[in-house]
Formats: structure tokens, sequence, C-alpha cells
């Protein structure tokens, strides 16, 4: 009850008359106000009023909304109520109900609201739900919720309560695409003031894998920051706990985690792929070469993949017990690090790799990385402990690696990696490979990039080298297409390797293009380290164009020596099992001792001459040893290791007592089995033909060879034997045939065990007593000379026939005629002791000539034979019991000596055996 009292002059009527026209003036506005209010308040009310408020919502969210009813509770404090409201899903969803509110209740601030500001005192929510769904094409059913518009700054801050309460709230979601079913319940701890706290529980599944938390989340609203605190969890058998916090208030939102877990598989996350087999690979990589050639360079892909950097900071400090991906476990990882600016840094990245029974391996990490122009730039430390390799990247395919120790300081500038003062000590036993290697960059003159300086050594199967090459700035070694420039040279022994050109995929050598200078003391070095068969040569060294790729190697335009030979050419060589190797090769001029090594033989090593330190010790033990046919063993593994496929040509062939000319051989090896056919030399301006075929495939190489010798001119022999004037009136022709058989695992098991037949023949000739003796001709024949004072002896036919039997020779006949007698010759050569017993005696045509024909006898060893005169009263027995009636030769070794059939000069084959016929006809 109000009481008011009015004091005036009862004189003054003007003044009480105006008071009272003034009071009912404003009980009429008070009464029309009030009247209005009332209306306004029923209207509020009404349904129309809550018909209006669902579709404005329903226009706004593209959804039905239903309101069941709404309510306002008129006093100080004005509250308005909402009761059973509900946000219709999509469609596809398998409920019709997206969000619900069993009842939300809002006060306002009247004062506030009566000055034209809408302030609110307190929201309570009851029973709020959501379900949030993601189908697995990636489709959700919020996407049509969220405009693109950003509020503007008319629109100002969000209202934000003094006080907040939620109760019994639940929100549910559902991810197809990663398998993630979870229900979260929270609400309020109590009445919340000045920022929204909520304790959160909740339970589901992710990956299969059960799943369970609950924590404290705190909401400054008008802050723009949150908290979760006391977060406690597990997925699976593993528990995670710790702090997160996001401020949203600064001009970049920044991000603070500190987080705690004993284990983590991201293979069950989806983050890292399952180690797939070879035919995944191959598809994989069909279907990435054809987006190949628009892809960026790995610098700006990993630019885009952090481009999100600059869009806000963190501060992390992470702990896992175990972190699982493909079969690799690593243990007790640590992570401290900070986003700032688009930088990571990482201050610490610390964990332990345990591979098998072995003590845990350590991993160090530590440097920054961010993106610049939009590409990667970083500056990054590292150190191993052994590191298993293969383990660590098995995820990426890229099978047994080997081990990695060591540090390493990398940067990534300008899209190349740098190095400096890295130390890398790398073992792959499977390959029979161990590496240590010191790594730097620097800049290439002329050329304003960096390059790695690479220098080290290692050992391969047990074999050492030692490297020193400078490649090109490190892009992405994954690439396929970009070549790197590599220039160096790899040493291994006496053996260097020099490339001046580029490789693609360096590490892996996916292919390797430039120009290549080979040397060292023999190919056959190279055999264990390259899986190649390569034939024992003198030292050698070529150059040549290489190209490798797809496991196919082309060396073009190659020249180069071997010995004091030389040879260029082309060679085709595919890796595979077995390799193979085409070649075409030529000679302008062949040593002919230099081809000896490839027989187990040592080469010429008189001053002057070209051997190998090894090769020179084969000889010395071949002259210690005294014998002519060496019991060193071939490396028959390797003939079955590689086919080949061998064109070759001499043009000009030196060779000491022998006048070869040329050379020209087609050589076919095939798993083990060598055919060369034909093998054609020319010798003394006559041809010696052969086809030799050899089986490797058993324990002990066996094979055979034919051979036919025609027209060789004696002349030529004797300018080879130093023998000049004796050649310059000489006349004679050389020919033969030979069939031989041998199995063995070296030269000496081949002659000890050879089999076969072969018969020489010689047509004419002028010698005296030294030619006599060199070649050698029995020294009867020479005293005959010397006695009859003959300077010298005409030859008109010789021929010899030999019969071998499991490497024992048989002299089977010999016949020779000169102008003043025949001779024969009987007895054996043994191959395997390398000792001879051959006997010779001559038969005067003219008796008068001489009292007596004297047996000649070469006896000994093969490397030193001794001659001697054999008395009558003297004869011994051996060889010479041996020797039987005088026989003629046949005449079917005419055509070898005179394929014209006809003697236009002095008397040869066919005059002297037609003479001897008719001589034993009388």
């Amino acid at each position: 009850m109000v009481r008011a009292t009015a004091y005036a002059n009862p004189r003054d009527g003007t003044m009480t008359k105006s008071v009272r026209r003034f009071g009912m003036i404003l009980g009429i506005v008070l009464g029309i106000v009030l009247l209005l209010l009332v209306s306004a308040a029923l209207f509020l009310e009404s349904a129309w009023m809550r018909d209006w408020l669902e579709n404005r919502a329903s226009t706004q969210l593209g959804r039905v909304v239903e309101i069941g009813d709404h309510s306002i509770a008129w006093g100080l404090p004005l509250t308005l109520r909402l009761d059973a409201v509900r946000v219709a899903d999509v469609d596809w969803a398998d409920d019709d109900t997206m969000a619900s509110v069993e009842g939300v209740a809002v006060t306002l601030n009247v004062p506030e609201l009566l000055q034209g500001r809408l302030e609110l005192e307190r929201v309570e929510v009851n029973r709020p739900a959501i379900r949030l769904l993601r189908r697995e094409d990636g489709s959700t059913n919020w996407d049509d919720l969220l405009g693109d518009d950003e509020p503007t700054q008319q629109q100002g801050g969000p209202l934000w309560p003094e006080a907040f309460v939620i109760e019994q709230g639940r929100l549910i979601y559902r991810d197809d695409t990663r398998a993630i079913d979870i229900e979260v319940a929270f609400e309020t701890p109590g009445e919340s003031v000045d920022e929204l706290s909520l304790a959160l529980e909740g339970e589901g599944s992710l990956q299969d894998d059960p799943v369970a938390f609950q924590g404290l989340a705190h909401v400054e609203m008008e802050e723009r920051r949150g908290d979760i605190a006391n977060f406690e969890g597990r997925i699976g058998e593993s528990r995670l706990e710790g702090t997160m916090s996001l401020d949203l208030g600064r001009e970049i939102p920044r991000l603070a985690a500190e987080l705690e877990a004993d284990a983590l598989d991201l293979n069950r996350w989806g983050l890292i792929d399952e180690p797939g087999g070879a035919e995944q690979r191959d598809q994989a990589e069909t279907g990435a070469d054809e987006k190949r050639a628009d892809r960026p360079g790995w610098d700006r892909r990993w630019g885009e993949a952090l481009e999100g950097l600059e869009s806000f900071e963190a501060d992390l400090d992470l702990a896992l017990g175990r972190l699982r991906y493909g079969d690799q476990t690593l243990h007790d990882l640590t992570a401290v690090g900070t986003l700032e600016e688009g930088r990571l840094t990482i201050e610490q990245l610390r964990t332990w790799q345990q591979a098998g029974e072995d003590e845990p391996r350590e991993l160090n990490l530590s440097g920054w990385l961010e993106v610049e122009k939009q590409r990667l730039v970083a500056d990054l430390e590292a150190s191993f402990e052994r590191l298993d390799l293969t383990a660590a990247l098995a995820p990426f395919g890229l099978g047994r690696l080997g081990t990695l120790e060591g540090r390493l300081e990398t940067r990534v500038v300008d899209g190349g990696l740098v190095f400096e003062n890295t130390e890398l000590d790398y073992r792959a036993p499977h390959w029979g490979l161990t590496l240590a290697l010191r790594a730097d960059s620097r800049n290439a003159e002329g050329e304003g990039e960096h390059r790695m300086h690479l220098v080290g050594d290692g050992t391969y199967e047990g074999e050492s080298f030692a490297f020193d090459l400078l490649v090109g700035p490190l892009l992405d070694l994954t690439d396929n297409e970009t070549p790197y420039p590599v220039s160096g040279e790899l040493r291994a022994g006496e053996t260097r390797l020099a490339l001046d050109g580029s490789a693609v995929q360096p590490f892996a050598l996916e292919a390797v293009e430039g120009s290549l200078t080979l040397e060292g003391p023999s190919p056959a070095e190279l055999t264990e380290l390259t899986g190649i068969n390569l034939p024992e040569l003198p030292p050698y060294r070529i150059s040549g164009y290489l190209r490798y790729r797809d496991d196919l190697l082309n060396l073009s335009d190659m020249e180069g020596t071997f010995g004091d030979s030389d040879v260029a050419g082309d060679m085709r060589l595919r890796f595979g099992d077995p390799p193979k190797l085409w070649a075409t090769l030529t000679s302008k001029q062949l040593e002919a001792d230099d081809l000896l090594p490839m027989l187990g033989m040592s080469p010429n090593t008189e001053p002057g001459e070209t051997a190998s330190s090894e090769q020179q010790r084969w000889e010395a033990e071949e002259r210690q040893g005294g014998a002519v046919f060496p019991d060193r063993e071939w490396n028959l593994e390797a003939l079955r290791g590689t086919d080949i496929v061998l064109e070759y040509e001499a043009a000009d062939i030196q060779a000491k007592h022998i006048p070869f000319t040329d050379m020209a051989l087609a050589l076919e090896l095939e798993r083990g089995v060598m055919t060369v056919d034909p093998l054609q030399v020319g010798l003394g301006g006559g041809e010696v033909r052969a086809s030799w075929h050899m089986d490797a495939r058993q324990a002990a190489l066996e094979g055979s060879l034919q051979l036919a010798l025609d027209q060789v001119d004696l002349k030529a022999l004797l300018v080879e034997a130093d023998l000049p004037d004796v050649a310059e009136d000489t006349l004679g022709t050389l020919g033969g045939r030979g069939n031989l058989s041998y199995r063995g695992r070296s030269m000496h098991d081949v002659m000890a065990g050879l089999d076969g037949e072969l018969e020489l023949a010689m047509s004419q000739g002028w010698m005296d007593i030294i030619a006599a003796e060199l070649l050698p001709l029995n020294v009867a024949n020479a005293l005959i000379a010397a006695l009859a004072d003959e300077e010298q002896v005409r030859l008109e036919c010789s021929y010899a026939h030999l019969v071998a039997d499991d490497g024992l020779v048989d002299l089977a006949q010999f016949f020779m005629a000169t102008d003043i007698a025949h001779f024969m010759g009987a007895g054996a050569i043994n191959l395997e002791t390398e000792r001879l017993d051959l006997a010779f005696e001559g038969h005067n045509k003219d008796p008068t000539l001489f009292t007596g024909n004297s047996p000649v006898t070469l006896k000994g060893s093969l490397r030193e034979p001794e001659v001697d005169v054999v008395t009558r009263e003297l004869l011994a027995r051996g060889a010479l019991s041996a020797l039987g009636a005088l026989v003629a030769p046949p005449l079917a070794i005419l055509p070898w000596v005179d394929p014209g059939g006809g003697e236009e000069v002095g008397m040869g084959c066919e005059r002297a055996l037609s003479q001897f016929e008719e001589e034993e006809e009388e």
C-alpha cells in the first residue's frame, strides 16, 4: 500500500487541477502498459508462437524441429521453458531423431532486458541426447547442418549464462569408416559458474577393441578456452591418461597436451598399412606410374601435408610404453615438442627397439621442420643403436634390410637432403654386406647445388671394398624416375670401378647410367661379388657407357685391354636366375698367352709382359713344381651359374713360336653346357677349325674337341721360332685331324684322363741340324747329314699318329721321308706323370753312305726331355722294343697338306709316298 500526502495552497486551484490531471494521465498510461504486457504474455505462450518457433528453427537447420510445449514463468527472474524438443535425423539414419532435449529452462536478467540488453542468468538442460553418424562412404548426418558463414563482428560473441546446468546428457558417435562405436554420458558436476564443466564417461569399441574413458572437461566460453583434466581411459588392453587444453581465444589457437599411455597399436587405427606382398606392391606401383608425371616433388608433397601447421600452435609431452605398427614394436617412447609460427620443434624423441631376445636398441631424434614457400624445410639430428631397418620399415614393403648404427645430421634445403658430420654403420648379414660410411655435403662447383660426399668401406661376401662417391642432392628416394648425379670410385682389393653418371633410387640401384671405367688384376675376382661367371684373365682395364634398368645392364662403346691384348665391343647382361650375358667383342691384337689363365695356366710373366701378382705366383709354382699342366682346380660352379652368348674376333694374334694370324669364334653357355662352334684360327697362312663341347653339370668337367689343320706354312713356323735364315730356304706345309675327349676339374686332370686320336702330316721342308733339334727331329738324321757334309736335310714327307687312352698317349705310327733316308718312331707319353719314352730310327735309301743307322731316344719329363743316340751294341729295352717295320702313312693325309693334288716345287708327300711304295716293292 502506497500512501501519498500533498500540501497545496487552497486558494491555488489551478495547481490542484493540474496535479489531478497528471495523475489521471499517468494512471491511463500504466493501465495501457499493463494491458499490453498481459496481451504479450498470452501471445508468447500461445500455440501459434510455438508453431512459429518450430518453423523458424526448421528453416534454419533444414531439418524438422518439434517443440512439445513452451511456457514463461513471469516474475523476477523471468524464465523461459521449452519441453520435448526434437531435431529430425537424415533419411538414411536408423532412427528418426538426431537430437532431443527433455527440457530447457532459460532465466533472463530482467533489468538488463528492460535496458535493451539480453543477458542470461541461468540455463538448465535436462536429458539432452545427440546421435552423430558417419557412413562407409564418408557422408555424415551433420554435414548439412554446418554452414560456411563465419559470425560477423556485429553479431558479437556468443551468449553465455552466469550459471549452467546439464543433467543426464548422452552422446552417441558411430563411424563406419574407422569402426568406431562410442556412447558418452555427460553432465555438469553441480552448477557451473563462470565456465562450463562437464563430467564425461564413455564406452564402446574402436577397431573391434573395447573402449572406456572418463574425465572432467572445462570450457571458458567468453575466453574461448577449454581443457580436459584427469582423463583416464582404455583402448583394448592399453591405458591412456593425462590432460589436454585448447585455447581458441588467441589469434592462433594453441593446444597443450600431456598424455601417457602404456600401448598404442597404429595398425588397429588404420594409420599404417600392413605389409603387402609383392603382387600388391606391383599393382600399387602400376597405378602410381599413371599419376607420377603429375605428382609434385617430395618436399612439396610434405609441404602440402604439413601446411596446416601454421593454423595452430601446440605444446606436446607424450609418453608411450609400447608403439606398434606393422610387425614392429617400439618401447618407452617419449616425445617433447612445440609448434609455433608454423615450425614444429622436436626437443626430444626417444625410444627403444626390441628385436627378438637382443638388448633394446635406442633411437634418438631432435630438430625442427616447417613449410616455407610450400616446400618442406628441416634440420634434424638422429642417433641409432643397431636399429633393425627390416622391422622398422616393414610396413613399407621393403623386405630384408639389415641394421643401422651411428649418428646423422641432415637439413632439407631447396628440396634436397644436406648432410653434415654423419657417420653410419650398416650391416646386412643376409646379403653378406657390412658398410661404414661418412657423409657430408658440399656445393658443386659452378652448379650452385648441394652434393653429398660419401666415403667409407665395407665387406661383401667376405671381400673388402672401399668407396669415395659424390652424389646429387637426395630428393625423393622412392621416386622411380628422378635421376641423381653420381660420380666417384669404388675399390675392392686391387679392383677399381669409376663412374660418372646418374642413378635412380641410389640406395636401391633402380637405374644407373653414365661413363664407366673398370680395372683390376682379373675379372674373375668379381665373380663372388657380382654372382656372374667372369673369366680368369691377366690385369685388365675397360671403359664404356653404362645403362642399367629393370635388371638389364648394357655396356656400349666398350674399349680396353687385358694383359697385352686390346678389346672393344658391346655387352648386355640380364640379372636373374641364372644371369645371362650377351657380348660382341673384337681385338686388333691378341696375345695368345693372355688366354692361358682361363685354362688355369699362368700367362707369360717375363719382363715387359702383363700379369697379376696372383698369376705371377702361379708361374712360380709351376716352375718350381716342374709341371707343364697345373693342378689348379677350375670354378665349375661359376660355369653353371651364368649363361653366355659370345661372338669374338681377333684380327692379329701374337704367340711365341706359333704363327697364329687371326681368330673367330661363336660361344654359347647355357646351364653349365658350353658349345664353341665354329672356332677358327688362322695359322701360318692355313687354318685351324675346331668344334668344342663342354659339360660342367657334373662334379668334374666333361668335354670333347674336334680339330682340323689345313695348309699351315712351315716357313711361318720357323720365323716364329726365331730361325729366319733356315726359314728362307724352307718349303713345307702342315695339316692334321684330331678327335679328343676329356674329364676333370683341372688342366692336369683333363690331360691325365685324355682319350682320342691326333694325326699330323707335313709335306716338304728344309731344315738344318738346329731346326732338327728344336722341333725335335732325330739326332741320328742330323748326325748323318753332318757326316755326309750336308748343310741341310730336305724333308719330303712326315706323318705322326697319336692315340690317347686315359692319359696314356701312344705314338702309334711315325714316318719321315728325307732325300737320304726314311725314319720311323714309336713309344708313349704319359700325360698324368708328364713323362715320355720315344724312339726314332732311320733307314738310309743308299746303304753305302753310312756304316749303320743309330736309333735316337727321347725320354724324361715333358718340360726337359733328354735326347740320346743309342749304338747297336747298347740297345735298350722300352721304346726301342716297339720299333717295328717301316710303314707309310695313309693317303688320306694328302688333302691336308696339298688340297690342289699337285706339287710344283720339289718332292712332297704324294711323290714321297709313291717312291716309298716303289722301293718297298723292289
